[in-house]
């Protein structure tokens, strides 16, 4: 630790110790540190220390010491960034993850939440109380930063995007006060995230629901072009023939399983109480092929996140990849089969969400607001000789994409799945970028969040 970073952060110990206030302050050179500071994405940084509050009011004393005293600071919450950008070398990491209360309100129709509540938590608590929000699919990640970035998930078409469960935020703003969201503010943050402040509370949208049903379809996949186009002509062909439930959320998967070699695969889940109309329609889905296994079962939502957590390793190198393609195509087929039959291995893999009849907001800056496939490139692996060659994949496969698809390769992509060194703004939020970045001047006009995103001033 250089002198000045000593004495940077001997001062802010100081302060704390002078301060009344629940702050844990860790430091580089405390045993539990590696562990604290550890992330989804590896990256080698060190934090000038790790604060993590515990109250609302924490928040703002951090904060109104940092902006006084020039200290770089960083928000975690669950710390999932694809490009690891929650962390900052030399910054003070204002770790969230204490704050993880949750309220639910008398009718049961929203949840007050704290901004540092992970899916686990959240999910476990709304399961013993027979309701359920949109999450994703793994267990560590953080609500807050997935939700207001736009959030995509097994309830993308049943009940919305994450973005579209906010109804109500506080945040601790560039001075150190604690403000509640007016509608302006609140559109930013649906989309824009925490560049405007810290978001310490959101009240979100809940709902009655105690289990939902998923399967994973595994395909004969010998042929992987066969197999990729079968199933998008099967399916175009199930869609035009008969409406698809809003309940039934289809995840597509280029992955490597023991025992399978490379497969394409589909994640199915029905997000309905009605399992019997579920399994018809998930059985429907396993004959669009040779399905090899198709188990259909009830889970309750933090069953199923702390499931699929466990195919995750925290601390995996490389980044995550992402582009958004308007429908299945004949040439996307092909593509996808190529790359999945060339995965790099060490849990590389092509997941591809799909947002089907996305109801249109006008109160958020959420840019996507058509029918699409999100493809995301999961890039991330323990195996660390396997990080360039990960990155050279994924490049190539966007390349393809781009050069043999075009017309069905949209401009707009998902802001959470980028870096810094290849996001457009202004084509990731299209026609809301203006008032973005207008909102930006407005409320944070220093730029006291710079290391949030999206990081729209460097």
């Amino acid at each position: 630790m250089s002198p000045d970073t000593a004495a940077t952060l001997a001062a802010l110990e100081q302060h704390l110790d002078r301060t009344p206030c629940n702050i844990e302050l860790i430091r580089p050179s405390y045993p539990d540190f590696d562990d604290v500071r550890a992330c989804y994405v590896k990256r080698e940084v060190i934090p000038l220390a790790i604060a993590r509050p515990q109250t609302i009011s924490d928040v703002w004393v951090l904060v109104r010491y940092c902006v006084a005293n020039n200290v770089d600071f960083v928000i975690r919450s669950g710390g999932h960034d694809c490009a690891g950008r929650s962390q900052v070398h030399n910054a003070l990491t204002i770790d969230m993850r204490d704050i993880k209360y949750l309220r639910v309100s008398r009718d049961q129709k929203t949840a007050i939440v704290g901004g540092g509540i992970i899916f686990r938590d959240l999910a476990r608590i709304l399961d013993e109380r027979g309701l359920i929000t949109p999450v994703g699919t793994v267990a560590s990640v953080g609500y807050v930063g997935w939700a207001t970035l736009g959030g995509y998930g097994p309830f993308s078409t049943s009940h919305g995007l994450g973005v579209d469960q906010i109804v109500g935020a506080k945040i601790v703003n560039a001075k150190g006060k604690l403000v509640e969201a007016s509608d302006e503010l609140l559109k930013g943050i649906r989309g824009g995230g925490g560049i405007f402040g810290v978001i310490v509370e959101l009240t979100i949208k809940v709902y009655s629901l105690k289990e939902i049903l998923t399967s994973l379809l595994v395909f004969e996949s010998s042929d992987l072009k066969t197999t990729w186009t079968t199933y998008f002509n099967g399916y175009e062909k199930l869609a035009a023939e008969q409406p698809v439930p809003g309940a039934l959320q289809l995840q597509l998967f280029g992955i490597e399983l023991p025992n399978l070699g490379k497969v394409f695969a589909v994640g199915a889940t029905w997000a309905d109480a009605d399992h019997e109309e579920g399994k018809k329609w998930i059985n429907k889905i396993a004959s669009l092929g040779n399905c090899l296994v198709n188990k259909p079962e009830p889970r309750s939502v933090a069953a199923h996140c702390e499931f699929n957590e466990r195919f995750l390793t925290y601390g995996s190198y490389g980044r995550g990849y992402t582009l958004n393609v308007k429908k299945y195509t004949p040439k996307t087929a092909e593509i996808l089969a190529k790359y999945t039959a060339s995965l790099p291995g060490g849990g590389i893999a092509i997941s591809l969400h799909m947002l089907r009849a996305p109801e249109p907001n006008e109160h958020s800056v959420f840019g996507s607001r058509v029918e699409h496939h999100m493809i995301e490139l999961v890039t991330t692996t323990p195996v660390k000789d396997l990080e360039t060659k990960g990155a050279e994949w994924a490049h190539e496969l966007m390349r393809d994409l781009r050069e043999n698809d075009a017309e069905n390769v949209m401009e707009s992509a998902y802001v959470s799945l980028l870096g810094d060194d290849d996001s457009d703004y202004r084509k990731i939020y299209g026609a809301h970028f203006d008032t973005l970045v207008a909102l930006k001047k407005k409320y944070d006009p220093d730029n006291v969040f710079k290391y949030a995103v999206p990081r729209l001033f460097t």
